[in-house]
């Protein structure tokens, strides 16, 4: 079974949305006991000065990421209310360039209270979506597992080869012998 060691892949969005288990019933939130474990693993993917939002914050934006990035998969439009939501909190914060001395970086800027977390999940959800790699995106081929991931290659199928992949060709072999 997954868990919040081992989400599928390094994309922040990808990883929010497969926090909950929906091919089994009932449903399995992974955040119920791993919400600031969650944010801990993520915390590479995360610009500079962001801290774990409330668990009740990053459910709410975890359905909308979860519908768009499933509505991008099925290749149909995304519901309304999603689509608002992830707008809402990558605008809850904004960006800008600042010159340093190896160039220029962008600096987040949650002064005001905005979440840069939650910002940089709806960013990387609408970059994921509407960028190059959105035909990569997938949904695990196991039957009994809902995890989405971003395929490095076409011919990958299952979210993670070491668990879904090996559970499924572990069955193949019994159902041959």
């Amino acid at each position: 079974m997954l868990d919040l060691d081992s989400l599928p892949g390094d994309d922040l969005a990808v990883n929010l949305a497969d926090t909950v288990m929906l091919a089994v019933s009932p449903s399995i939130d992974l955040l119920d006991d791993g919400h600031a474990r969650f944010w801990a693993t993520q915390a590479s993917l995360l610009p500079e000065g962001a801290r774990p939002p409330s668990a009740e914050q990053t459910r709410r934006l975890r359905s909308a990421v979860r519908e768009v990035l499933e509505a991008a998969v099925a290749k149909r439009e995304p519901e309304a209310w999603a689509v608002e939501r992830v707008n809402a909190a990558a605008a809850a914060v904004p960006t800008s360039p600042r010159l340093t001395a190896d160039g220029a970086e962008m600096s987040w800027h949650g002064e005001d209270g905005g979440e840069i977390a939650l910002a940089a999940v709806a960013v990387a959800a609408i970059d994921l979506v509407s960028g190059p790699r959105a035909a990569q995106l997938r949904r695990c081929g196991a039957h009994d597992c809902s995890m989405l991931f971003v395929a490095a290659n076409s011919r990958r199928v299952w979210c993670t080869p070491s668990l879904c992949g090996n559970r499924v060709r572990v069955a193949r072999h019994a159902k041959k012998g």
